[in-house]
């Protein structure tokens, strides 16, 4: 499982910081941690060198990024 387009796939489906946290420890997935989410975020915002996430967002759909990739369900 790749951490990045799983986060990234929650935030796509409107997702916050804390929700994709609690997605995680839900579906037991580690690490889960808020800080952790930040920190994937922030790394993620640095590779595509993006200022802020509306930023990111609009980078990875000029990219046309595919969020489908990865087909797990993110309900609990």
């Amino acid at each position: 499982m790749d951490i990045t387009k799983k986060i990234l796939r929650l935030l796509k489906e409107g997702n916050t910081q804390q929700q994709i946290s609690d997605i995680f420890k839900y579906q037991g997935i580690k690490p889960n941690s808020l800080s952790t989410i930040e920190k994937y975020l922030k790394q993620i915002r640095e590779d595509y060198k993006a200022k802020s996430l509306f930023h990111l967002a609009y980078i990875l759909i000029e990219e046309q990024y595919n969020f489908e990739d990865d087909e797990e369900n993110t309900e609990f």
